[in-house]
């Protein structure tokens, strides 16, 4: 690459990101923080003409997108949200600096996640529609699985425990295990203590 310098860069977004007229747009990126992200748009949702939002975020970003996007969901109820996921391709154009070279082009796919959040309804044909209080539409059919899982795994624990007790021999208060009865006095060392 030494032969090469760093000629033109483009980014483009497959699928395109979520856009609406009138939304306030939020980009977020790596560096960004979460309060100062969080202040203006609460501070922009408070505003009755802003009925929309889009938060976008790419690689190491899409966390923090998701977190102010459930940090929102929370703070302002009734929001209706769609989600998109997809890649945004940077093509990175090295022009060489001896002549004969040809010129490269270089690819790079970033994950990237786009979330429009509307205070009026949105499609709910889009299968990544989450209707406002709506928190297990995507997880919907692991939820009841685990609750399976847990509820057999506490009844095992259950059986186990009912057993062992069930094992145990019973003890009147002052037997000992040997089945000899306690006098209520120990011995040690040829000395009698009472015991208490």
């Amino acid at each position: 690459m030494e032969n090469y310098t760093k000629g033109e860069t483009k980014k483009e977004y497959d699928p395109p990101r979520l856009f609406l007229e009138g939304a306030v747009e939020m980009k977020v990126t790596g560096g960004s923080k979460i309060r100062n992200l969080m202040g203006f748009a609460m501070s922009s949702m408070g505003d009755k003409s802003v009925r929309h939002m889009t938060w976008n975020g790419t690689g190491n970003a899409i966390n923090k997108t998701i977190s102010c996007v459930e940090i929102m969901k929370r703070k302002v109820k009734g929001l209706h949200q769609i989600t998109q996921i997809g890649y945004m391709r940077v093509e990175d154009f090295w022009e060489p600096s001896i002549e004969g070279l040809d010129t490269l082009k270089v690819n790079t796919n970033i994950p990237a996640i786009s979330i429009l959040l509307s205070k009026d309804p949105l499609d709910s044909n889009d299968p990544s529609y989450q209707a406002p209080g709506a928190t297990d539409v995507v997880w919907a059919g692991t939820s009841k699985r685990r609750h399976q899982f847990h509820s057999h795994k506490n009844k095992l624990a259950a059986v186990r425990d009912v057993k062992s007790a069930a094992s145990r021999p019973k003890r009147a208060k002052g037997d000992r295990r040997d089945g000899k009865k306690s006098s209520g006095k120990k011995k040690d060392d040829g000395k009698t203590m009472e015991t208490s």
